[in-house]
């Protein structure tokens, strides 16, 4: 495996770990987003797990880091993945694009649908009024967005006021057990988009809590690798 960092603008957190198999035997190319609701600690190591095994199936795998925390307030997460984005889409020109992004992460692949063929979200943050009223995450949308925030800014950074998705196809994986991430905003996500476009398969998974979710040994990490195919 080949690993390089490029930046995509001139702050320390503007960067991109691109990893390369030996051989690349995929035509796909996937943009790796990580969550930690919007929190400065957690960053793009949290998913290197998912990356090394997406690189040994033979993909081209971009892990993406971006400004994050109070002191970076949104919309700064989102126009950072999507300057990351094009950035790869500059360098790779001819793969397709799947975003895989988990938590957070999924908020950030879902709100940017317009620049990929697919999208995979891992317990995706898609209702930011419901994660507010429910204070979850520790109070992280009160945390980042402040008690000033309106409900406007919030409505606009929740996936499920941006239906429906435009992507080609979309699998959402979520656990029943997630305590960190509401299963019902995923499943009201899902119905909404039904509505207008079929294009989203949902997988609930048993048992299955928010972090343990993005551990490459789970099972379901091969129906992910044979719904890419």
């Amino acid at each position: 495996m080949k690993m390089k960092k490029i930046n995509y603008s001139a702050d320390a957190d503007c960067f991109i770990q691109i990893a390369e198999p030996e051989t690349i035997t995929q035509n796909k190319l996937l943009v790796l987003i990580h969550g930690g609701y919007w929190r400065q600690e957690k960053a793009l190591d949290t998913i290197t797990g998912m990356q090394e095994l997406f690189v040994s199936l033979g993909y081209l795998v971009c892990n993406v880091e971006y400004r994050r925390g109070v002191n970076n307030p949104w919309p700064i997460p989102l126009m950072d993945v999507k300057s990351a984005i094009r950035k790869i889409k500059e360098r790779y020109p001819t793969y397709e694009i799947v975003l895989i992004g988990h938590s957070v992460g999924g908020q950030l692949a879902l709100l940017n649908a317009d620049e990929a063929h697919q999208i995979v979200a891992l317990a995706p943050v898609t209702d930011l009024i419901y994660t507010n009223e429910h204070q979850l995450g520790d109070d992280a949308v009160l945390e980042y967005f402040g008690s000033a925030a309106d409900t406007n800014e919030l409505l606009a950074a929740s996936p499920y006021h941006h239906l429906p998705l435009t992507v080609e196809k979309c699998l959402i994986i979520h656990g029943s057990d997630d305590v960190r991430v509401a299963v019902e905003t995923t499943l009201d996500y899902v119905k909404k988009n039904l509505l207008a476009r079929k294009n989203i398969e949902l997988l609930v998974l048993p048992k299955m809590a928010h972090q343990t979710i993005i551990e490459p040994d789970q099972e379901h990490f091969a129906y992910i690798e044979k719904w890419l195919k």
